[in-house]
């Protein structure tokens, strides 16, 4: 397993899968790493939250309703009470009985396979966003994961953070919509090391200046042959996709 500065030196697309193997599993769920794993992705992109007894669970919304049969905050319950939700049957009946993992539990399932991208949610207006920076940041470190985590997240602010609790993490800063800064203006303002926008925000403006500072980039969410092309041909370094098997056999096609 490379390490994520490796992964960086490594020429190549680079398959990253978004919430695991998302398009034919439960987003954020163990199937969905365990399928991601199985088609050799180098890195996998989850979501973290803080539970109500400060516990960091893998799950996107900040509300339960879409991707489990609660209702509801994911901050105003504990991790017992949300390990009695189904995570999976909204996705498919095969998946009933899915639980929601826990960053623990994640970290485990990929130790010696593949590197994680962890983004940070924006805060709440009421949260305070660096103790969840900081139970974050502890629960990577213990788990000896730095070298090979990256911290992506839209709300600067909280990479800024990040960066100035530990030198050795790795930070990529999101593009906002309608944010209409430079990916070098961003990086100097941010202190990261990378840049990530949607496909449709790699404009001739923004590959130019990728391509003129030599900046890292990922590019979501990627999942035809076609927007692969366009990723490529606006200088993308990895592309964050919700179908890496499929991903991963158009670049295998094209090699042989």
């Amino acid at each position: 397993m490379k390490t994520l500065h490796a992964l960086a030196r490594t020429k190549g697309l680079l398959v990253v899968a978004h919430r695991g193997a998302s398009g034919t599993a439960p987003e954020n769920t163990i199937s969905a790493m365990k399928k991601a794993l199985a088609c050799g992705v180098a890195m996998i992109e989850i979501d973290v939250r803080l539970t109500k007894d400060a516990t960091i669970i893998v799950f996107h919304d900040s509300t339960l309703d879409r991707t489990t049969n609660g209702t509801g905050k994911v901050r105003d319950f504990s991790f017992q009470e949300l390990s009695r939700l189904d995570a999976g049957s909204w996705f498919s009946e095969k998946f009933a009985g899915e639980k929601i993992p826990l960053l623990s539990d994640i970290l485990s399932l990929l130790r010696g396979k593949a590197c994680v991208n962890i983004e940070i949610k924006p805060p709440a207006k009421d949260e305070d966003f660096q103790k969840r920076i900081d139970h974050i940041a502890k629960a990577t470190l213990e788990a000896e994961f730095v070298d090979f985590t990256l911290f992506s997240s839209f709300h600067h602010e909280s990479l800024k953070y990040l960066n100035s609790r530990h030198t050795g993490f790795h930070t990529a800063a999101l593009l906002p919509p309608d944010d209409t800064r430079l990916p070098s203006q961003i990086l100097q303002e941010t202190g990261c090391g990378a840049f990530v926008c949607a496909l449709d925000q790699l404009s001739e403006r923004v590959s130019a200046d990728i391509s003129r500072h030599n900046i890292i980039t990922g590019v979501y969410t990627v999942n035809t042959e076609e927007e692969l092309r366009q990723a490529e041909a606006g200088k993308a370094t990895a592309i964050v996709t919700n179908y890496p098997e499929r991903m991963v056999q158009y670049l295998r096609e094209r090699a042989t």
